[in-house]
């Protein structure tokens, strides 16, 4: 019995662990082609004319594309790390800064909304990966009553960082 017993436990746990790796794989293939969608997108939008083809375009187009790449590794504890790490960086303050001048001209208007789904996006890939962690993240960050502007901030400063974006090659 006590066999059994065990047997069950560790069925029961390896069958946990492949129903959370294929959830897991499934978002990540969800926001693959989100981002696949984005990215076309954003290409469809400057071969119409409605985005200019600046450095700006070329920044949003390796950004998205280095995300993608980025998928399997992008969890939020890596953003929690990029966080810290460069909250203080006057270099991907600079940047981030330039970066928002820039979308906020009329000229690319077109370029600000795309850099918005991004943002959302890459919220979105964060929050529906890290299913139970996302519980204990709500919790932190509503006793840090900072629950809008960390998520949004955990979710910018993957555009920014040097890791996940080519933002520094275009400031």
């Amino acid at each position: 019995m006590l066999y059994f017993l065990i047997s069950m436990l560790i069925m029961a746990a390896l069958f946990d662990r492949a129903t959370r790796r294929g959830r897991i794989e499934l978002v990540l293939l969800d926001a693959r082609f989100k981002l696949f969608a984005l990215r076309d997108k954003l290409r469809e939008a400057a071969i119409a004319g409605e985005a200019p083809e600046n450095k700006w375009f070329e920044y949003l187009d390796t950004t998205i594309t280095k995300a993608i790449d980025m998928l399997p590794r992008l969890t939020a504890w890596e953003v929690l790390g990029l966080v810290v790490a460069y909250k203080d960086d006057e270099s991907v303050i600079h940047a981030q800064t330039t970066l928002f001048q820039a979308l906020s001209q009329q000229e690319n208007r077109k370029l600000a909304e795309i850099y918005g789904e991004l943002v959302v996006c890459i919220g979105e890939i964060l929050f529906r990966r890290h299913l139970a962690t996302r519980y204990m993240m709500y919790a932190v960050v509503f006793v840090l009553n900072r629950a809008r502007g960390f998520k949004k901030r955990a979710a910018e400063i993957v555009t920014v960082a040097p890791e996940t974006s080519t933002l520094m090659q275009y400031t």
